[in-house]
């Protein structure tokens, strides 16, 4: 990764005093500008998202560049508002300091829209496996979920030999039994230390309740998806350690 430093300078005047002022941060370059990135974009509640094919995994997209023209092709495309839509652009990838949590996010700028292709989908090639993986907590009722400074990040692992579900909710760790077979996915009533962190007990409160209300799940390269039903509860991405 290279690193650019991005600058951006204001003046004030005052009566007949002015004076300027600089300031500067430090950006990873994950992909350099112009590179061609294929994938499912999609945009809902105010947030744009890019799922690259390559990988299956998501970033969120700056309104920026020719973002505009991405998010009016989407619009005039005729898919329904939140779905998935697969375009072809020209972009770069950046590590930019996240406005709140504690963790840095990777962006997508897009320099130009090659093209949208409504019919067709893209799926990685390579699939996390659901026993044993790290899985941790990124979306919850369509929402991202970002950890408070100072906490765990939410995140759960199974464990095939002994059918036990633990991890940590984002306060407590917790633990307890599931039962799969095929796709087919649910969780015993889950046990917990019990905590108090005032940060995280909004996000522990529903993670537990989503993984409660689990029917089933899907995984597409290095995201799960819990489901109940046909309702999707939550996002998880596999981290290797």
């Amino acid at each position: 990764m290279n690193r650019i430093k991005w600058a951006a300078t204001c003046v004030m005047l005052a009566a007949s005093l002015s004076a300027s002022c600089a300031q500067t941060e430090e950006q990873e370059v994950i992909e350099p500008p112009g590179t061609e990135l294929e994938g499912m974009f999609r945009y809902m509640a105010d947030a744009a998202i890019f799922r690259d094919c390559r990988n299956g995994k998501s970033y969120p997209v700056s309104m920026e560049g020719q973002y505009i023209e991405l998010e009016r092709a989407y619009l005039n495309s005729g898919i329904e508002p939140g779905a998935e839509l697969m375009i072809n652009v020209n972009g770069q990838l950046l590590e930019r300091p996240a406005m709140e949590g504690n963790r840095n996010k990777i962006k997508l700028i897009v320099d130009k829209l090659n093209n949208i292709y409504p019919d067709k989908t893209c799926s990685p090639e390579v699939h996390a496996e659901l026993f044993g993986t790290y899985w941790k907590l990124v979306e919850l009722g369509g929402k991202a979920v970002i950890t408070p400074d100072g906490m765990k990040e939410a995140h759960m692992i199974l464990a095939a030999n002994e059918s036990r579900a633990h991890g940590n909710a984002g306060c407590n760790n917790f633990f307890g039994q599931f039962e799969t077979k095929d796709l087919a996915l649910s969780f015993s009533p889950l046990g917990s230390t019990m905590m108090a962190c005032p940060a995280a007990m909004d996000t522990e409160q529903a993670f537990l309740a989503a993984l409660g209300a689990t029917t089933r799940y899907e995984i597409s390269g290095l995201f799960l998806k819990l489901y109940a039903d046909d309702q999707l509860l939550a996002r998880l991405e596999a981290v290797y350690l």
